[in-house]
């Protein structure tokens, strides 16, 4: 079903909720950076060798470059081994990423109202077809079956109330984040 057809971008996802979240993402946007250059500078067990020879061919090409040469000696110095070659990465970035996660804790909120504006206009529109089908089987003398697009529309339903209870950090029952918000709130983008 095309939800976007059926309900249309309006009114779901709000410029002013859409500013708020891409506030929350600029907020981010150095330690993602810095995340990056870790991940980048601290390769795991599986990708070392191909990072010191990247770093080995910089060097060659700039003999004086003192900062290639030096990463080239970390990375060097990294594990080799798959069993503990990630250990590293996790201890820098570890505190990053939590970092990341609490500047972006707020988007949980404005995505939760997102997903109640969507889970408000579907169930609006489930209770007019639903009404409608029920009137027209009335009518014609035949008992109510539900059509696709109900069945559709309630599935829906389900999906979007999951996605608005979906517990986050320091809530009960949290286990894993449910996602970037562009992710959660892609097709209203």
């Amino acid at each position: 079903m095309n939800w976007n057809k059926l309900f249309g971008k309006n009114g779901i996802l709000t410029p002013s909720d859409r500013e708020a979240l891409e506030r929350l993402d600029e907020s981010t946007k150095e330690l993602r950076e810095l995340a990056d250059r870790i991940d980048r500078d601290f390769p795991t067990a599986g990708n070392r060798e191909a990072r010191v020879r990247e770093l080995a061919a910089a060097v060659a090409e700039r003999p004086q470059d003192e900062e290639a040469y030096r990463q080239m000696q970390i990375a060097a110095a990294m594990p080799s081994t798959h069993q503990h070659g990630f250990q590293h990465r996790e201890w820098a970035l570890g505190p990053v990423n939590e970092k990341i996660e609490e500047r972006l804790k707020p988007q949980h909120e404005i995505c939760r109202r997102v997903l109640r504006r969507a889970l408000e206009q579907t169930e609006a529109e489930l209770k007019k077809t639903e009404d409608r089908e029920k009137k027209q089987a009335a009518d014609e003398g035949y008992s109510f079956s539900p059509s696709g697009r109900v069945i559709a529309l309630q599935q829906r339903i389900l999906g979007l109330r999951n996605a608005v209870a979906a517990p986050v950090c320091g809530e009960q029952g949290y286990i894993q984040s449910p996602g970037h918000w562009r992710e959660r709130l892609r097709e209203w983008l």
